[in-house]
């Protein structure tokens, strides 16, 4: 099989024969194939992102080669290599790069104005994509109203109006949260699988690494190894995990790393973490004991707010307070379903009970939705709850389009909404 990318001896050097003369990249020899999820991984200032530019044609080579489906890419004219990149990659990057000049759908179609796509032709491909990752409600709005994993999901659309074979992602969830960025992060592990699309990733969070084929690890401006990996994304290291799992995935990753230097990698990762493994352990502790009625939302909220040295968790007091609402939320609808559960629920505690799931499982989602979707929604969730729905017939419901009286939500979404209901249903069941 020809790849679609290859350099042979690629090398790029900045200011060569001055002062300040840098070597970004130095005898770079890769293989990319069709179908492929690949990361560039290594620190920063390693050449990962050098290389993306390259492959993108932004950045000219000093020495070697770049081979764009067997054709070197010195032999093409710049207006042929303008057309054949605008088709053949679509970039995400770090941050998003979306004009807030332009509503979101116009952002989306900008690509097709420059490979000159006829209007009647743009509308319906940028309308499909915002439909399928949850934003078509936002289509109107400027980028400046969305939050970071909203923009970021244009910022993928944009990437897929073209059709491209190979989206091309620099650091996409280094400005997330922690949900945002496993959001985007299956998004495009969804977009490999289903779309048959070559991703390349520049990564630095070895978190993400599971997610690949193939991952080149640089090192000082070149490519140290390749290792091939699982595919299947961070299944094991998804939440918080302890310090002796982060130690077992570090030494499958960096089989190459000596102990004490794992352990000091290990370290600078829990040294910038939210919280300690003993603070999430006492933080786990407490949460058991107000699901167990021993502990009241206010105390929960005392005991996350109060110092660690004093035998609280030691959070930030707003911090605290969030959190502490959050779970008092989960315990009201897991009372409310139980009353559903033993048939004492009326009706207006029903339609109650059902706002609440619905407002809880589409924390992110629910402002995407239209008032028709919304209505689909709450009639699918309230399906579910009263027992009429299944598991399978309510993600059936999350995943056919509208015009099969569904909400048309992405996979990736839909697996996560429908296993949130699922754990607040399967906590009293």
């Amino acid at each position: 099989m020809e790849p679609l990318l290859k350099t042979t001896k690629l090398g790029i050097t900045f200011n060569k024969g001055k002062p300040n003369e840098f070597v970004a990249l130095k005898d770079v020899n890769i293989e990319i194939f069709p179908n492929e999820y690949i990361i560039f991984f290594g620190p920063s200032g390693s050449g990962k992102s050098t290389l993306l530019y390259s492959l993108l044609g932004l950045l000219k080579p000093t020495v070697g080669e770049i081979y764009v489906k067997g054709k070197a890419y010195s032999t093409f004219k710049e207006r042929e290599k303008n057309i054949r990149t605008s088709k053949m990659f679509g970039m995400v990057f770090q941050q998003y790069n979306l004009l807030f000049s332009l509503n979101v759908f116009d952002n989306v179609i900008l690509p097709q104005i420059f490979i000159g796509e006829p209007p009647r032709a743009r509308r319906p491909k940028a309308i499909e994509l915002l439909r399928r990752f949850g934003i078509e409600a936002r289509a109107k709005q400027s980028p400046a109203n969305l939050s970071g994993g909203q923009q970021q999901r244009v910022a993928v659309c944009r990437a897929l109006i073209n059709n491209p074979d190979i989206i091309l992602a620099d650091e996409p969830v280094g400005n997330l949260d922690s949900e945002s960025a496993r959001i985007v992060m299956d998004t495009l592990k969804d977009i490999n699988v289903k779309d048959k699309k070559t991703v390349v990733l520049v990564t630095h969070d070895a978190r993400y690494l599971p997610y690949a084929d193939r991952v080149y690890f640089f090192k000082d401006a070149r490519i140290d190894r390749e290792e091939r990996m699982s595919g299947r994304g961070p299944i094991e290291t998804q939440g918080k995990s302890s310090p002796a799992a982060d130690l077992e995935r570090l030494a499958r990753v960096h089989s190459s790393l000596s102990i004490a230097q794992l352990k000091a990698w290990s370290l600078s990762n829990w040294l910038v973490e939210e919280l300690t493994a003993e603070q999430m352990e006492r933080m786990e502790n407490f949460m058991e004991e107000i699901l167990g009625g021993k502990l009241s939302p206010h105390g929960f909220f005392e005991a996350l707010d109060k110092p660690y040295a004093e035998g609280g968790v030691g959070l930030y007091r707003q911090t605290a307070a969030n959190c502490a609402a959050r779970v008092s939320r989960v315990l009201s609808e897991m009372r409310l379903y139980a009353e559903r559960a033993k048939g004492k629920a009326d009706p207006k505690k029903r339609a109650h009970l059902v706002k609440m799931l619905c407002s809880f499982i589409m924390e992110e989602h629910r402002s995407d939705l239209s008032t028709e979707k919304l209505q689909l929604l709450n009639a699918a969730v309230e399906g579910r709850v009263m027992g009429t729905l299944s598991h399978a017939e309510f993600v059936a419901k999350l995943s056919i389009g509208p015009d099969r009286h569904g909400i048309g939500l992405a996979q990736v979404a839909v697996q996560r909404l429908a296993g949130r209901l699922d754990l607040i249903i399967s906590k009293i069941e």
